[in-house]
C-alpha cells in the first residue's frame, strides 16, 4: 500500500512536470516562429477595446500561458507604448484565451500524442540546422504532446486516487473548509505558473469521482484564479511603476471577482449542478465562465481602476544626471530575464547613444563657433555616458544572441550591436580628438575666418540632422528611410569636398585667418566625414540583401568610399 501511494504521488509529479514542461516547449516554439509578429500586432490591437480583447484571448490560447501575455504587457507599458487600462484589457482577454486552451485540452485528444510526437519529431531534426519555421513547428507538436501524454497519465492517476480511502478522507475535510481549499489551490497554482495545469489535474479528479461537492470543486476554480494573478506580480516587482500598476490591476480585478464569487458560493455551487457535459467537462466551463464574467464587469471600469493604481505606484523622475541604462541591465548585471520586448528595449538604449552623441557634436559646435569653453566639461560628461550605455548594450545584446531569437531578431540584434560600436568610436573622436581643436587655438590665439566658421557650422548642422535621420531609420527600420541616410551621407562628403576647396582659395588669396587656422579647418572637416559614416552606417544594414548581398555594414563601406 505504502508503494502503491509513492508511485501515485510520484506519477502526479511526473505528470504535472511533463505538463509544464510541454506548454513551455510549445510557447517557445510559437515565439520563435512568430514572436515578432506577436509583439508587433499587439500594441496595434489597442485602438478598440473589443479587438484588445479578443488579442489577448488569441495571444494567451497560441502561447498557452495568460502569464505570458501578462509579462507582455507589463514591459509594454514600462516602455511606455500602450496605456496601463489598456494592458488591463488585454490581460482580462488572456485570462479567457488560457481557459479555453484548457477547454480544448480536456476534449478526447489523447490518442493522438504518438502522431503528433512522431511528425514533431521528424521536423525538428530534419530542420535542426536551420533557421526554417518548420524547426519551430516540430517543436509546438512536440510540446502539445507532452501536454497529451501528461494528461493521459493524470487521467490514470486520478481513477487510481479516487478509489483510494485516504485521499477521499483528506478530500472531503477540504469540503469543510472551503477558505483552506482556496488558498490550497492558489499556492499550486503559483508555484506552477500555469493555472492550465492545474485545472487540467483537477478536472481529471473530479472526472474521476474524488469528489461530487460543487462548493469544493468552486472553491478550487476560484483559488486557481488568485494564484494565476501572483507569478505576474513578483516578475514585475523590480519594473517600472505602469508595469506594476497593470500586474496589480489585474490581480485587484482577480480578487475582487474572487471575493464576490466566494461570498455567493451558495449560488454558483447550483450553477455548475445545472452545467452539461462530464463532470471534468463541467470544471473547465465554470473556469471559462468566471473569467467571462471578469470581462463584462470590469472591461469598462479598467480606465477608473488604472487612474486608482496611479496612486500607489507612483512614476518617480531618474536623476538629469543619470548615465546608466533605462531600459537594459546594465554591464555586469544579470541579463538572464531579458525583457519581454527585447529588441525594442535594446532600440531605446541606442536612442539614448544617438542623442547623446547629438548633443556633443551641438556643444561642440558651440565651442568651435560661439567660443563656450566651458561646454568641454559637458562633452566630458557625455562621453563617460556614451562609455557606459556601450557597455551595457554590448552585454545585453550578447545575451539576446543567446536566447534562441528567430532569424530576423538576430540581424536586427547583430546590426545595432555593430551600430553601438560605431557610435562610440565617433564619441571618442569628438571626446579626444575634436575637443583639442577649440582648446589649442585658444591658448595660440588663433580663429577661424568668418567664411570658414559660416563653413563649419553649416556642416556641424548637417551632421546633426543626420543623427535625427539615423534615429528615424532605427525606429522604422525601412529601406525608404535607409537610402535617404545613405544619400545624406553622401552629400556630406560632397559638402566636406566643398569646403576644403573653398579654404584652399582663401589660402590662396592670402587671408591671416585662413592661415593661421587652416590645420585645424582641415582636420575638423576629416572628422566630421568620418563621424558621418559611422553614424549613417545604420542604413546599410536596414537596405535590402539585395542591394548588397552577403555584405556586413563594413564590407558595404567598403564598396561605398563615399
Amino acid at each position: 500500500m505504502v508503494e502503491s501511494g509513492i508511485y501515485e504521488l510520484t506519477m502526479i509529479l511526473g505528470a504535472a512536470t511533463l505538463m509544464l514542461w510541454g506548454v513551455r516547449m510549445a510557447r517557445t516554439g510559437v515565439m520563435r516562429a512568430y514572436g515578432a509578429e506577436i509583439r508587433e500586432i499587439l500594441p496595434r490591437t489597442l485602438k478598440n477595446r473589443l479587438v484588445a480583447l479578443l488579442a489577448g484571448a488569441g495571444s494567451a490560447t497560441i502561447l498557452q500561458s495568460s502569464i505570458a501575455v501578462a509579462v507582455f504587457s507589463s514591459t509594454l507599458a514600462a516602455l511606455g507604448v500602450i496605456p496601463v487600462a489598456d494592458g488591463l484589457v488585454l490581460m482580462l482577454g488572456a485570462d479567457a484565451g488560457s481557459a479555453v486552451v484548457a477547454a480544448l485540452l480536456t476534449l478526447n485528444l489523447k490518442a493522438m500524442w504518438p502522431l503528433l510526437m512522431f511528425v514533431g519529431y521528424l521536423l525538428h531534426s530534419i530542420y535542426a540546422e536551420s533557421d526554417s519555421p518548420a524547426k519551430q513547428y516540430g517543436r509546438i507538436l512536440l510540446g502539445i504532446a507532452m501536454v497529451l501524454i501528461a494528461l493521459t497519465f493524470m487521467s490514470q492517476v486520478s481513477s487510481a486516487l479516487a478509489n483510494s480511502e485516504l485521499v477521499r478522507i483528506v478530500v472531503s475535510s477540504l469540503g469543510d473548509e472551503l477558505l483552506i481549499a482556496l488558498l490550497l489551490f492558489a499556492l499550486l497554482t503559483w508555484l506552477a505558473h500555469s493555472s492550465i495545469a492545474i485545472l487540467l489535474f483537477w478536472a481529471s479528479l473530479v472526472q474521476a469521482g474524488i469528489t461530487d461537492n460543487a462548493a469544493l470543486i468552486v472553491a478550487a476554480i476560484l483559488g486557481i484564479n488568485v494564484g494565476n494573478a501572483i507569478p505576474p506580480i513578483v516578475m514585475s516587482m523590480n519594473q517600472a511603476a505602469p508595469s506594476r500598476r497593470i500586474v496589480v490591476g489585474h490581480a485587484v480585478i482577480k480578487l475582487s471577482g474572487v471575493f464576490a464569487c466566494f461570498v455567493a458560493l451558495h449560488l454558483i455551487d447550483r450553477l455548475y449542478a445545472l452545467l452539461p457535459g462530464l463532470a471534468g467537462f463541467r470544471v473547465v466551463i465554470l473556469h471559462i465562465l468566471f473569467n467571462l464574467m471578469l470581462i463584462v464587469v470590469f472591461s469598462w471600469r479598467v480606465d477608473a481602476l488604472a487612474r486608482f493604481m496611479e496612486r500607489f505606484f507612483i512614476t518617480t523622475e531618474k536623476p538629469v544626471s543619470e548615465i546608466g541604462p533605462r531600459y537594459i541591465p546594465s554591464a555586469g548585471e544579470d541579463c538572464a530575464d531579458a525583457a519581454a520586448f527585447p529588441v525594442l528595449a535594446l532600440t531605446r538604449e541606442i536612442l539614448r547613444i544617438l542623442g547623446t552623441i547629438q548633443n556633443m557634436l551641438e556643444a561642440a559646435l558651440d565651442m568651435l563657433i560661439a567660443g563656450k569653453h566651458e561646454r568641454a566639461d559637458d562633452i566630458l560628461r557625455m562621453e563617460e555616458k556614451v562609455n557606459t550605455l556601450f557597455k551595457a548594450v554590448r552585454a545585453y545584446a550578447v545575451a539576446l544572441t543567446r536566447k534562441g531569437l528567430n532569424e530576423t531578431e538576430q540581424r536586427r540584434v547583430t546590426a545595432l550591436l555593430r551600430y553601438t560600436a560605431n557610435l562610440e568610436n565617433a564619441g571618442d573622436v569628438i571626446c579626444k580628438t575634436m575637443l583639442r581643436i577649440p582648446e589649442s587655438m585658444k591658448k595660440s590665439g588663433k580663429q577661424f575666418s568668418d567664411e570658414g566658421k559660416t563653413e563649419l557650422e553649416r556642416l556641424f548642422r548637417f551632421l546633426i540632422g543626420t543623427t535625427q535621420l539615423s534615429a528615424e531609420v532605427i525606429m522604422a527600420w525601412h529601406p525608404d528611410t535607409a537610402n535617404l541616410l545613405v544619400q545624406r551621407k553622401r552629400d556630406m562628403k560632397a559638402m566636406c569636398h566643398d569646403s576644403s576647396r573653398q579654404h584652399i582659395g582663401r589660402l590662396s588669396q592670402g587671408h591671416s585667418d585662413a592661415l593661421s587656422s587652416s590645420s585645424a579647418h582641415l582636420d575638423l572637416i576629416s572628422d566630421l566625414r568620418w563621424i558621418s559614416t559611422q553614424i549613417s552606417s545604420i542604413g546599410y544594414d536596414v537596405l535590402p540583401e539585395s542591394d548588397s548581398p552577403g555584405q556586413t555594414a563594413e564590407e558595404k563601406l567598403a564598396t561605398h568610399p563615399e
